[in-house]
């Protein structure tokens, strides 16, 4: 997919293995782009499934986030998760929760103090 729409990636499309997002600022952008969009798909002989499709969504899931207001957020499943998980209490238990966390890490406010002194505490301990 990102061959086929790489001179729209990162302008307005996202594509990721077979699933394309299609942003704009308004709804004639949209379907301009839109147009484009399936443009290329014909092109390339690929086909959509219709009832896989949305259109004009103030609010997405993509790959287990949610874009909202052009912000990508952490849907609340997952922050419900984490916040819900057993402190770890063994080396084992907290690199598993460090490799999780570190996935979001870009939506834990003062992350990398937070990580620092969890991280510290696998220095002292190999196994």
């Amino acid at each position: 997919m990102n061959k086929v729409f790489q001179p729209f990636l990162d302008k307005f499309v996202v594509a990721y293995i077979d699933d394309i997002v299609v942003y704009n600022n308004s709804l004639e952008e949209h379907i301009e782009h839109l147009h484009k969009v399936f443009q290329v798909l014909r092109e390339n002989k690929l086909y959509v499934k219709n009832e896989k499709c949305s259109f004009v969504q103030e609010e997405i899931d993509f790959l287990g986030h949610k874009i909202r207001g052009g912000q990508l957020v952490m849907e609340e499943g997952k922050v419900r998760a984490i916040q819900e998980c057993e402190p770890p209490t063994k080396v084992p238990e907290l690199r598993s929760f460090l490799g999780l966390v570190n996935y979001y890490r870009k939506f834990i406010k003062g992350y990398l103090a937070i990580a620092a002194s969890l991280t510290g505490l696998l220095k002292n301990n190999k196994t």
